[in-house]
C-alpha cells in the first residue's frame, strides 16, 4: 500500500474557473490515474489527503480500469485525472482500455455536466517529442466532447522537479475549489495554511484538526518522551519482543503483506566486479537463482523469457536506519500493532526499525509539502534548496532543529519502491538463474553530502553465502514480464542492438540467446552491434561479442567511448548518439529491410540522444519532422523499434 500523506498547500494568486462550478454536497470528487510505475498513484492518494483535509468530503481514488470505460466520468461530480506518459507516449496499463475508448470508439460519449482537469506525468529530457502526449491529449479529448474543464491542463517533468510541478497544480486546484465554495468568485484573503510538527506562534489550537485517539493510546503518550504529530492519528507500539532485525517481510501475508505477488525469497550465487581497473564505479554483475527458499511458496521455482524484468526489493542501510530511530527517539524493537487506524499506510505488527528499514525510502528528498513542515516556513524554492541537492528528511530536521514524530516521518514520507532491472541471461542458457549488471551510484550532493544510490547499495553487499550469513546471501525479488521486449519469432530477420554502459544488460542477454540457437542449428540473418561505454576501462563482456561474432551471432560490431581514447590508439571516442549518426544510411536500410532494432540504456540522456539521432536520419530521407516523429512512432506501434530504458 502506498503512503498517503497529508498535503500541504502553499497558496499563490487565485485561479478562477472559466465557469462557476458548485461540486454537489452529495456529490464526488473523483481522482481517476493512469500509472506505470507507481507515481501517478501516489499523487493521487496524496491530493485525496489533501482534499479531505481541506474540510471536501466523498473523495473517491480510482485507478482508470476499476470501471468499464463508459462508467469512468460521472455527470456533476469533479473528475481530476492523473495521467502518466510510457514509452514513446503510449497510455500505462492500467489506462489504455479507457484511453482507447475515449479517443477511437465512435461511440464515446460524456455528459456535458463533467467537470475535470488533468495533470500529466511525463518526461521532457527522454522523449522531448512526446513529452505529456497521453496528458495533452486526455485534455483536448475531454474538452472536444463537451465536458467543463476547471483549470488548465498541467504537466509535471519527472526530468525536472515533478514533485514540485504536482504542488502548484494542487495548490491551485484547491484554491479553485476555495474560490468557488464562497460562491463570489473574488479573491479570498484567508491566510496560508501550514502544517507543522509544532505549534506556530499566535495560532488558535480550537481551530486545529485534533487527531482521534482512544483514552488508553493517550494514557500511553502521556507515559512516552517521543514527539507526538498533532496532525496524523497516533501510531501504536507495543513492547519490544526481541532485538533480532528481520532482512526480509516474508512473514506478513493476506492483507498485512508487504510484497507483491509471486516475490520470492532467492539466493545470490555470486557478485563480482566486472572490470577493476574501472574504480568503484564498475560495472557488476550479480547472479541470483530462481529456486524459490520462501517457505509457503507455492512453486518451487520462478521462471522467465528473455528480455524480461527482474524486480528487486531493497532495504535502506543500518546505519541510516539508526540515525533515524535517534532522531526520533522511539525504541526501534517497538512493535507497531494493530491500532485499527485504517489510514495507516504500512504493514502492522512489524517493528519501527523494520519499518524504518523495509517500507519507507530514507534517502529520497521529501515532498514540497513535507519540506515545508519540516521547516516551518512557506518561502521555499523546492527545486532548489531540496530536489537537486537531493536533502533528504534527516538532513531538513537537523538543519531547522525540528523535533519530528514517527507519525509525521511514516505518514509523510516517500514509501520504498522495489527497483527493475533488466535481465541480462538468456532463459535458454540459464533456465535457473538470471544475471543483473549494475553499477553503484555513489556521488557527493552540491551541499557537500555523501549519496549511495539504496538498491545498487544493497546489491553490491549481497553475495556471502560462502561465509555462512544467510540474511545477506538472500534478497525478495520476483520477474516481471516484458513481452513487448523480444527477439524475433524469425532468427533470420535482421536485428540492430543499440546500447550503452548499463544498457548493456539486456543486450548481453540477446547475444547469449543468439548463442544458444547457433548452438541448437539455427540460421541468423544480419546483426550489428553499436555499443557504447564510458572508457575502454569501463567496457565489459569483450569475450562475450568476439564469440558472436566468430559464429555468426552477430556480422558486425562498433564500440565506442565517451572519453579516455588517445590519437594513437584503435578505439573511438564519441558518443553512440553520434555514432549512429555517422551509420545513418546503414540503419535507414536495416530498417527498409525490415530489420528491428533494441534501443537499452538511460533515459533521460541516452535514449533522448538516440531518438534525436533517428529523426535526423529520417529526416535525410526528405521527410519533414512531424513525419519522422510519426514514422518513429510507427516503426515502435508494430514492433520493429523495442526499448528497454530506464533511469
Amino acid at each position: 500500500m502506498l503512503a498517503r500523506p497529508v498535503l500541504h498547500v502553499l497558496r499563490g494568486p487565485r485561479q478562477r474557473f472559466s465557469s462557476s462550478i458548485r461540486p454537489n454536497p452529495t456529490g464526488a470528487i473523483r481522482i481517476l490515474y493512469g500509472s506505470q510505475t507507481g507515481t501517478a498513484q501516489l499523487f493521487a492518494n496524496q491530493l485525496a489527503e489533501g482534499l479531505e483535509d481541506k474540510g471536501l468530503k466523498n473523495v473517491i481514488v480510482q485507478a482508470l480500469d476499476e470501471k468499464p470505460p463508459n462508467e469512468i466520468f460521472s455527470p456533476g461530480d469533479l473528475h481530476l485525472v492523473l495521467a502518466s506518459s510510457t514509452g514513446r507516449g503510449e497510455p500505462p496499463n492500467n489506462a489504455r482500455k479507457f484511453y482507447d475508448w475515449i479517443m477511437n470508439d465512435p461511440s464515446a460519449k460524456l455528459d456535458k455536466n463533467v467537470n475535470f482537469a488533468v495533470f500529466g506525468l511525463g518526461n521532457k529530457s527522454a522523449h522531448p517529442n512526446n513529452y505529456n502526449v497521453v496528458g495533452k491529449r486526455l485534455d483536448a479529448r475531454l474538452s472536444e466532447m463537451g465536458a467543463h474543464r476547471i483549470s488548465d491542463i498541467a504537466l509535471g517533468d519527472d526530468g525536472g522537479c515533478i514533485e514540485g510541478d504536482f504542488d502548484e497544480w494542487v495548490g491551485n486546484i484547491i484554491s479553485n475549489l476555495a474560490v468557488d465554495e464562497k460562491g463570489d468568485g473574488e479573491e479570498s484573503r484567508e491566510a496560508p495554511v501550514t502544517f507543522s510538527s509544532s505549534p506556530i506562534e499566535g495560532e488558535d489550537e480550537q481551530h486545529k484538526p485534533q487527531p482521534r485517539e482512544n483514552p488508553e493510546v493517550a494514557e500511553l503518550h502521556k507515559k512516552s518522551k517521543r514527539p507526538m504529530s498533532k496532525n496524523h492519528p497516533s501510531v501504536v507500539l507495543g513492547p519490544a519482543q526481541s532485538h533480532v532485525v528481520r532482512r526480509d517481510l516474508f512473514h506478513l501475508s493476506g492483507s498485512n503483506r508487504f510484497y507483491a505477488e509471486n516475490t520470492e525469497k532467492l539466493q545470490v550465487l555470486d557478485n563480482i566486479i566486472l572490470t577493476p581497473d574501472a574504480g568503484e564505479s564498475a560495472l557488476r554483475e550479480i547472479r541470483v537463482s530462481l529456486k524459490c527458499h520462501h517457505a509457503d511458496t507455492n512453486s518451487e521455482e520462478l521462471s522467465y523469457t528473455t528480455g524480461d524484468h527482474f524486480v528487486v526489493y531493497p532495504r535502506n542501510s543500518d546505519a541510516i536506519v539508526d540515525a533515524y530511530v535517534h532522531m526520533l527517539r522511539v525504541d526501534p524493537h517497538a512493535i507497531i500493532t494493530d491500532n485499527q487506524n485504517e489510514s495507516y499506510p504500512y504493514p502492522r505488527g512489524i517493528t519501527v526499525s523494520e519499518t524504518l528499514s523495509h517500507c519507507v525510502d530514507l534517502g529520497a528528498p521529501p515532498s514540497p509539502s513535507f519540506s515545508r513542515m519540516i521547516l516551518g516556513r512557506e518561502d521555499l524554492d523546492y527545486v532548489n534548496d531540496i530536489a537537486n541537492p537531493r536533502r533528504t528528511v534527516i538532513d531538513l530536521c537537523l538543519q531547522a532543529g525540528t523535533k519530528l514524530s514517527l507519525e509525521d516521518l511514516l505518514y509523510n514520507a516517500i514509501p520504498m519502491k522495489p527497483r527493475y532491472y533488466s535481465i541480462a541471461s538468456s532463459s535458454i542458457k540459464s533456465p535457473d538463474q538470471v544475471i543483473l549488471v549494475y553499477r553503484p551510484v555513489r556521488y557527493m550532493t552540491s551541499n557537500g553530502y555523501l549519496r549511495e544510490g539504496i538498491c545498487t547499495s544493497y546489491l553490491a553487499h549481497k553475495g556471502a553465502a560462502q561465509r555462512g550469513l544467510d540474511d545477506t546471501a538472500f534478497l525478495p525479488a520476483l520477474v516481471s514480464p516484458n513481452p513487448t521486449f523480444r527477439l524475433p519469432r524469425d532468427t533470420q530477420t535482421p536485428v540492430m542492438f543499440i546500447g550503452g554502459g548499463c544498457g548493456v544488460a539486456p543486450i548481453r542477454a540477446f547475444i547469449e540467446e543468439r548463442l544458444a540457437l547457433r548452438s541448437m542449428g539455427h540460421e541468423f540473418g544480419p546483426a550489428i552491434l553499436f555499443l557504447g561505454f564510458r572508457n575502454p576501462h569501463d567496457e565489459v563482456y569483450q569475450g562475450l561479442v568476439q564469440e558472436a561474432l566468430e559464429v555468426g551471432a552477430l556480422t558486425e560490431s562498433e564500440i565506442v567511448y565517451s572519453s579516455g581514447c588517445n590519437t594513437r590508439g584503435r578505439c573511438q571516442q564519441m558518443l553512440v548518439a553520434d555514432l549512429v549518426r555517422q551509420r545513418g544510411e546503414k540503419v535507414w536500410k536495416h530498417i527498409q529491410d525490415g530489420g528491428h532494432v533494441y534501443l537499452c540504456g538511460g533515459a533521460r540522456t541516452f535514449g533522448a540522444a538516440i531518438e534525436a539521432a533517428f529523426l535526423d536520419i529520417f529526416q535525410e530521407q526528405n521527410m519533414n519532422f512531424d513525419e519522422a516523429n510519426g514514422y518513429l512512432r510507427e516503426l515502435g506501434d508494430k514492433g520493429q523499434l523495442a526499448e528497454d530504458l530506464s533511469d
